[in-house]
């Protein structure tokens, strides 16, 4: 598949961004007949993006599926903000929202607490439980995210330098779903984030500068991305031409064996363990 991105004087061409987002979703089959697509919506430009597109698609090429859109909120002080610039997104944009209280499930900062782990760390476990579990319950056949090529291929590099080299084969487009856990979609794998931003500026959408009032998801990958950007003064295609060559190698050496699938002896949602994290972090609080 040639992919390729091009930018004019004025900066980012939308056209071609549109359609190589579009190539993405047609050539991996993120988006199927009969299907129920939620998207996890943070109130940023990366996941309004990919909510915008995913819908776009589905209605100019007339496929028979559903987009909504899902958001959490974290109950963090600026969560309310975020859920209503999420709101006014799905107003906009015409799609069905489903809001899921992180508290309904597990207090973050107080796990945070009791357990000694970063905020991140519980954060993320508790996302992604949500992100599976309440659009399942839904009726949602794949859950979408807004990450973009930066965010994979900073996770890629960390992998790499931390030697967790199984973790790098789920950097796809697609990986298929088992049992409990729902099909997850990328559609934003080959963009940048400055283009997602230009897209959504040109939709007129409103979006939020940042999604994270500790400051601490972005800083992780800083130094990955300073490194692409300055790859890309000899070739501008380099971050492009590097996360092609990631997805090439994992659809083609990917193990078949996978780690199996359990389900949580608690609350019954998909684990590796016996026990999965949410619900050793709710045990720590004498929650069950």
């Amino acid at each position: 598949m040639q992919i390729r991105i091009a930018v004019t004087k004025q900066g980012v061409d939308l056209g071609s961004y549109r359609r190589r987002v579009f190539e993405t979703i047609r050539r991996y089959r993120l988006v199927e007949m009969g299907d129920v697509i939620y998207v996890a919506v943070s109130g940023g430009k990366d996941s309004c993006a990919a909510l915008s597109l995913l819908r776009e698609y589905v209605e100019e090429y007339r496929v028979d599926a559903e987009v909504k859109a899902l958001h959490i909120n974290l109950g963090f002080g600026y969560s309310p903000k975020l859920e209503e610039i999420v709101k006014r997104q799905a107003e906009a944009l015409g799609v069905e929202l489903h809001v899921a209280y992180a508290k309904d499930y597990l207090d973050i900062l107080a796990a945070s607490k009791a357990s000694g782990r970063p905020i991140c760390s519980v954060c993320g476990a508790v996302k992604r439980y949500i992100m599976n579990k309440v659009p399942r319950e839904l009726g949602a056949t794949k859950v979408a995210t807004g990450h973009h090529m930066y965010d994979f291929l900073a996770y890629y590099f960390k992998n790499l330098a931390g030697q967790n080299h199984q973790w790098n084969f789920k950097i796809l487009p697609k990986v298929e779903g088992r049992g409990l856990l729902l099909t997850k979609i990328r559609p934003l794998i080959f963009a940048r984030p400055e283009e997602n931003e230009a897209y959504c500026k040109s939709k007129g959408l409103p979006v939020n500068e940042v999604c994270c009032e500790y400051g601490l998801c972005g800083a992780a990958h800083a130094e990955v991305v300073e490194m692409l950007r300055a790859a890309r003064r000899r070739d501008p295609d380099f971050d492009l031409k590097l996360m092609r060559g990631v997805v090439d190698f994992n659809t083609k050496f990917r193990p078949a064996e996978e780690e199996p699938v359990k389900k949580c002896k608690i609350c019954g949602e998909p684990t590796s363990g016996e026990v999965c994290t949410v619900c050793r972090l709710r045990s720590l609080l004498g929650a069950t």
